[in-house]
């Protein structure tokens, strides 16, 4: 794993959200973290992902650690991937700065 993505799962895990990050430095979502947690298994079936609707309390963390989803705006259930924890977050600006030098 990139040493970006190393610190911000360790910030993840400090506040409580069990997370595998991944900057994304190209593309339409470029400065974005794809941020998700497989609760088993390798395949990318969605059953094998931690749940998103209705995780409010994920989303909240997420929104009190300044977290936005790619638009920059809130967290909601409609933030997630096929109802899945599978996000693209926009971090606080200071936040990834401090990751990513």
């Amino acid at each position: 794993m990139r040493p970006e993505n190393v610190k911000m799962q360790e910030y993840l895990n400090k506040h409580g959200i069990k997370a595998t990050p991944k900057f994304l430095w190209t593309g339409s979502l470029k400065g974005t973290w794809r941020l998700y947690y497989k609760t088993r298994g390798k395949s990318h079936s969605l059953e094998n992902y931690a749940k998103w609707h209705e995780n409010y309390e994920l989303m909240g963390k997420l929104n009190a650690l300044g977290f936005k989803d790619f638009d920059g705006k809130p967290f909601d259930d409609f933030s997630g991937n096929g109802g899945v924890f599978s996000v693209f977050a926009r971090a606080p600006k200071e936040l990834t700065e401090q990751f990513i030098s």
